[in-house]
């Protein structure tokens, strides 16, 4: 793990100096924008358009199945989130999006068999 931090700080600090930039004003930078609610939903979307699946999805798959299986996914996730993973919240905010996202996931594939692919 220490190779792959150091190789990206190394990294950074190349792209750092091409952009005649220190560290510290990237991150206030970073920071500052990532409070921003639409660079917020913008990065959102930009994460949407990269995750597309690479194959078709299921003849049986209509719109109301899906609408139907987001709304129970969701509604599990969130279940499960409230009563496993509040106490998380207080650590890491960001982390809501990305583990609400995993256990809907996960409950489409225990319960449909169907991967995010």
């Amino acid at each position: 793990m220490k190779e792959e931090e150091a190789a990206y700080e190394a990294s950074s600090q190349i792209i750092f100096d091409k952009l005649c930039i220190s560290p510290e004003n990237f991150e206030r930078s970073q920071q500052s924008l990532m409070q921003d609610p639409s660079v917020q939903m913008e990065l959102f979307n930009m994460g949407i358009k990269m995750e597309q699946p690479a194959s078709k999805a299921p003849v049986e798959l209509e719109k109301q199945v899906v609408i139907d299986l987001v709304m129970q996914s969701n509604d599990h996730a969130f279940d499960l989130f409230k009563k496993e993973y509040l106490d998380v919240m207080q650590k890491d905010p960001m982390i809501m999006p990305v583990l609400i996202s995993a256990l809907a996931h996960d409950w489409v594939f225990k319960n449909h068999n169907w991967t995010e692919d």
